[in-house]
């Protein structure tokens, strides 16, 4: 019942910090100078918000109207933790990651904090997070590329770190090789076998061109985010005027003097946590949250562990296992029924398939990352249902079905 489907995945990646308009907490009114200190709860527009107010609750603003200044004179004292531990595979969890920075947001924390540890996923779902994230603008997301099972920030997950401000990474973690891949069901495809080269170099580039764009957005190196990403990309690193640069060879000039070769032709951008912060990817190597708390002065806060995403990976899990007993019960069910003549027996069978059906149908609309075709199970429900009102017109005596 399941559709198969080509899903194109990526491979390793990060971003960094940089003060957003609309994050902060002293808000004073361009015209008559009045002051205010809060947070804004949420964005109607680009220009309109509500604002939460020590001085006056909540209200609606004009932002264009204030003059913002970031501190945390009308923050509340906590900090939010979200977690991705998982592949980012599930349409569900993406939805839950926005709910839980809008939940977030509306609280009025210090900042959020994203613990990283993932192996990938899929290219438009890290990016619908990285959306999330950017568009949220109303209080600060940092990333913590904590380790784990799998090692650091990959992939999907790299490109969530990107999103956020600050990176901050634990010793032994790493970030790069974030290449797109292909997925045809459970097996992984050669992209340019996959694709003409026309369409893999299109996927290819707005994947480069999106990674190094959120690079730069953060005062991030951007053509690093572009080396891990692309393979063809080679990068040096020069000296101009006591000036760091990351250039491409073809670019270097004759009087630039090479620091170092980041990445050869030929191979993905990877970094470990020490080179990532050498580099200006990320911001920190930090051994715990603690540590990452103690640097931003947010020792004292209210600690929140919002751990919906895992949540909601624990109830696909629930119904993937449920959708899988229900469908192996209706096959042996329908296998019976066709041993069966007619009577009150294939009646009572025919009654059991149909809700079977019902349930899959239910579940299956609940539960989309399940990928059902919802119209084919429908369709077999009909037959199904057919079937059973023809076996009670033949059936003679009361009908109790």
């Amino acid at each position: 019942m399941n559709k198969r489907r080509v899903v194109v995945l990526l491979a390793f990646l990060t971003l960094s910090p940089l003060a957003k308009p609309g994050r902060a907490d002293t808000f004073t009114n361009r015209a008559g100078g009045e002051m205010l200190h809060g947070y804004i709860t949420a964005k109607i527009s680009q220009s309109q918000a509500i604002l939460q107010t020590i001085e006056k609750g909540s209200m609606d603003v004009n932002l264009a109207n204030w003059q913002i200044t970031t501190d945390r004179t009308g923050r509340n004292n906590k900090v939010i933790v979200i977690t991705l531990d998982n592949q980012i595979m599930l349409d569900v969890e993406v939805e839950t990651v926005k709910e839980a920075l809008a939940r977030a947001s509306k609280q009025g924390p210090l900042f959020v904090l994203f613990e990283i540890d993932t192996p990938g996923g899929r290219i438009d779902y890290a990016r619908r997070i990285c959306t999330a994230i950017i568009q949220e603008g109303t209080c600060p997301v940092y990333a913590f590329i904590k380790g784990g099972q799998y090692g650091g920030a990959i992939s999907a997950g790299a490109a969530v770190a990107f999103a956020c401000e600050r990176i901050y990474m634990a010793p032994g973690t790493t970030i790069g090789a974030a290449a797109p891949i292909a997925l045809l069901g459970k097996n992984v495809m050669d992209f340019d076998e996959l694709y003409d080269g026309q369409i893999a170099e299109k996927i290819r580039s707005s994947w480069r061109a999106y990674l190094a764009d959120l690079a730069e957005q953060n005062h991030r190196p951007s053509l690093l985010a572009g080396a891990m990403a692309d393979s063809n990309i080679q990068v040096i690193e020069v000296n101009e005027n006591s000036q760091r640069l990351f250039i491409e060879p073809v670019n270097k000039k004759t009087d630039q003097q090479i620091v170092k070769t980041w990445t050869a032709k030929g191979s993905l951008l990877t970094l470990t946590a020490d080179q990532a912060v050498s580099c200006g990817i990320a911001d920190a190597v930090v051994a715990s949250r603690g540590e990452i708390l103690a640097r931003l002065n947010a020792s004292q806060t209210q600690l929140v562990i919002d751990d919906s995403v895992q949540q909601a990976s624990r109830q696909f899990e629930r119904a993937k296992r449920r959708w899988t007993k229900i469908s192996t019960e209706l096959d042996l069910e329908v296998k019976q029924f066709k041993q069966v003549s007619e009577g009150s027996r294939a009646l009572k069978m025919l009654k059991d398939i149909r809700e079977d059906y019902r349930l899959l149908i239910t579940l299956a609309k609940r539960c989309p990352d399940l990928n059902v075709n919802v119209a084919e199970l429908e369709r077999q429900l009909n037959t199904v249902e057919a079937f059973y009102e023809e076996a009670k017109l033949r059936r003679p005596g009361p009908q109790r079905y």
